[in-house]
């Protein structure tokens, strides 16, 4: 904790320009996030010292952080103030980005208004060196589908009970369907992600196999069903494209409790456009910084 209250005493008076030494850059694709999804910040960090630098923790300050306040200027500190990383040397000239799910490190669950900046302590100059700062919002998704089951024996967890829930987002350009996955005994979400795009106003099917595994097949598009299954661990076990040419692709659950999709044309692996491939993709597992 020492180490952060020095750098919140210190930030006002030692932060520099962005035209100094060190340069920084933070990128962060979406401001209005549905909350407990991934918040993925990139952080670009370039080098105009005219020599080789390497950023390194201090025996008092971490080489990097980030500044995050709430609407109201409260500061949210990072949920372990005394974490250490590796250090990293940057070439003169030259820039290195790395991305990390921010909300991993700190504490940005609760609803409301969040002004983000990237901090970097050089300690070769004693100085910080600080990105724009960044407006994000987080809200809360409509839930259109809610079960609460048991982890099946031989599973992960087996004995504990999962609180499985779908709900719709609305975005810039689109509606999205997430999953989030509570464990309900001790209230830890393993997941909330989002599984792609959907018709608004057509809400997907989801059933449950004999594992208790999530499927979920949602319109994405004219004549284009989007399939996935989810663990109840969070992990994706299958997501495909399907198109209705001929016949409209439905989820069946036979006798033995397996469920699949029924109908449809399978989309073939590697087929269709990037844009479409973007939305259906779920959220990025960025490196930690500063793993290259």
């Amino acid at each position: 904790m020492r180490r952060f209250l020095l750098l919140i005493a210190f930030l006002f008076v030692c932060v520099q320009s962005l035209h100094a030494q060190i340069q920084v850059g933070l990128e962060i694709k979406r401001k209005f996030l549905m909350v407990y999804e991934p918040i993925v910040a990139t952080v670009t960090v370039t080098n105009l010292a005219g020599r080789d630098v390497t950023l390194a923790d201090s025996p008092t300050q971490s080489w990097f952080g980030f500044q995050i306040n709430r609407a109201d200027g409260q500061i949210v500190p990072p949920m372990n103030p005394d974490y250490k990383l590796s250090s990293l040397t940057i070439p003169a000239g030259q820039s290195v980005k790395r991305s990390i799910v921010l909300n991993s490190i700190y504490p940005v669950r609760e609803l409301g208004l969040y002004r983000v900046r990237a901090i970097i302590y050089f300690s070769a100059t004693e100085k910080y060196y600080q990105s724009q700062l960044i407006n994000l919002e987080l809200s809360e998704g409509k839930t259109i589908w809610q079960q609460t089951v048991g982890v099946p024996e031989g599973a992960e967890g087996a004995g504990s009970t999962r609180k499985l829930s779908l709900l719709t987002f609305r975005q810039s350009e689109y509606t999205m369907v997430y999953v989030r996955i509570e464990d309900v005994d001790n209230g830890t979400i393993f997941v909330t992600t989002a599984l792609g795009r959907v018709i608004a106003g057509l809400e997907p099917d989801a059933q449950l196999d004999m594992q208790n595994n999530l499927h979920v097949l949602q319109v994405a598009g004219a004549k284009t069903y989007l399939y996935s299954c989810i663990k109840l661990n969070g992990d994706l076990l299958a997501q495909n494209t399907y198109y209705a040419v001929k016949t409209r692709p439905t989820l069946r659950k036979d006798a033995s409790g397996m469920v699949g999709v029924v109908g449809g044309d399978l989309q073939p692996e590697g087929a269709g456009t990037d844009k479409m491939k973007k939305a259906n993709k779920l959220s990025d597992r960025p490196v930690q910084i500063p793993k290259e």
